[in-house]
């Protein structure tokens, strides 16, 4: 994949969800990384597309925020059809196999099959969710407790009851959250939460 991104001059474009190639003693995912066209300072369009059940892996989140802090664009989606790379729409990565896609991976240079394929990155594109520019602010415990419940998919009430508050408050604070983090969704604020590493694990 290095020497494939070496020779970007225009656009990559990657779609990314588990399986993960683990190259760390400790068993964690390898680390995802795509800037370096953009660290040698050619203008080259770097997006990513992640799968929502990529973020759940230790660091996986704290990598894309850092990504992102280096001017890769990244959107989350969910059911994310396969792993995929493309470069400059000529030359596409694809995995030959489906049970274990980090295994090996097919190098696609014909014009009709890599024509075929970037209209694929380019519709999960559009459906997912942009996570904008990512800051690694500070948040007080209170606002990283409701994050965390927010995250975890309690209702408004569930909250609320464990942080002993009134609902409305939970839902200003929300909104407070959300206006901070950027975001027009509570899934998008969960997922930028996550980048910037305030969740409570």
């Amino acid at each position: 994949m290095a020497s494939l991104l070496v020779s970007a001059s225009e656009e990559v474009a990657l779609l990314d969800r588990p399986p993960y190639a683990t190259s760390q003693p400790d068993g964690m995912p390898a680390p995802l990384d795509v800037a370096e066209p953009v660290r040698r300072g050619v203008r080259v369009r770097v997006r990513v597309a992640v799968d929502r059940e990529g973020l759940s892996f230790q660091g996986r989140a704290r990598g894309l925020g850092d990504l992102a802090v280096q001017g890769v664009q990244i959107r989350v989606g969910t059911d994310l059809p396969t792993k995929l790379i493309t470069v400059d729409r000529r030359v596409t990565l694809l995995p030959t196999d489906a049970a274990d896609p980090t295994a090996s991976a097919l190098v696609v240079s014909d014009s009709l099959l890599s024509n075929a394929l970037v209209p694929l990155f380019e519709a999960v594109w559009e459906r997912a969710v942009p996570i904008g520019s990512v800051t690694h602010d500070r948040i007080t415990d209170e606002d990283r407790e409701l994050l965390t419940m927010l995250a975890s998919g309690l209702k408004d009430e569930a909250m609320a009851r464990r942080l002993d508050i009134h609902v409305h408050t939970v839902r200003r604070r929300i909104t407070r959250l959300m206006h901070a983090l950027n975001a027009e969704t509570r899934f998008q604020a969960g997922v930028q939460a996550a980048l910037r590493g305030w969740l409570t694990v």
